[in-house]
Formats: C-alpha cells, sequence, structure tokens
C-alpha cells in the first residue's frame, strides 16, 4: 500500500507539473516558464502527465479495489491534492531561480498573475509585499474610519 500511495503522489505530481508548463506556456507567463521557449515547454509539458500516466499504470497493477489494498476516494483525493500543491510549489520555486535575471518592467500592484509576464515568481510577490506593506494604512483606512 505504501508504494501505491507514493506511486500515486509521484503520478499527480508530475503531471501537475506538466500541467502548470503548458498552461504558463499558453497564457504567455513568462516567469512561471522552466525552459524560455515556450514551444519547449508546451512539448515537454505535454510529455510530463502522459509519460506519469503510461509509468502508473504500466508498472504494476492498478485495479485494485480499496478493500485489497488499494486507494479509497478519500485517500486518492488527498493524494491528489498534495501532488497539485507541491507541483505549484516546486514550479514556483524552480522558475524563481531559473528567471531570477528575467528582465520586466516592475509590476502593478494588484496586477495579479498578469506580473508574471514580465517578472518572475519571487521578484512579483517580493514586489507585492514591498508595496502593501508601505501602504497598509492608506488601503485599510476605509474600513476603520467612521
Amino acid at each position: 500500500m505504501f508504494n501505491f500511495t507514493v506511486d500515486y503522489y509521484l503520478f499527480a505530481l508530475i503531471g501537475g507539473l506538466g500541467v502548470l508548463q503548458i498552461a504558463a506556456s499558453l497564457g504567455n507567463l513568462r516567469g512561471l516558464l522552466v525552459f524560455k521557449s515556450p514551444v519547449l515547454a508546451r512539448t515537454l509539458g505535454l510529455m510530463a502527465p502522459i509519460a506519469a500516466f503510461i509509468w502508473f499504470f504500466t508498472s504494476e497493477t492498478r485495479n485494485i479495489n480499496d478493500y485489497e489494498g488499494g486507494l479509497d476516494g478519500n485517500d486518492q483525493a488527498l493524494l491528489f491534492l498534495l501532488g497539485a500543491v507541491s507541483a505549484t510549489i516546486i514550479t514556483a520555486l524552480l522558475t524563481s531561480i531559473v528567471n531570477a535575471r528575467l528582465a520586466g518592467r516592475e509590476p502593478e500592484p494588484g496586477e495579479g498573475l498578469e506580473a508574471l509576464a514580465h517578472n518572475s515568481y519571487a521578484k512579483a510577490v517580493r514586489h507585492s509585499l514591498r508595496y502593501w506593506w508601505r501602504n497598509w494604512r492608506t488601503q485599510t483606512k476605509s474600513y476603520f474610519s467612521g
């Protein structure tokens, strides 16, 4: 059972990494791309879930009921969530390192995901936190004044 859970987690993680690369390349979010070329990111992003799918289902027998040693629905949901969250964190960390020198304009406050078209994730978060730290009083004044 332990190997089955680890394999499912890795399946969800690798699939999530690939899907994030496809989405970033289609959305023109250069700050989230591991590779500079969007075509290469799409190609490898498409190959990652397919390879994970083939590996997961051909390495062992996976059609097992949960009472015979397989994963029940709750375990699958939890492992998929952990794989997706891990893929998001790994993508953010890896692309922040790879795209540290990505020269773009300063992101506007509240710009959101569009800031990743010209900046790395770490730079966009750093800029946003700096802005909110300097302007928190003016941003929250209307909520606390009579």
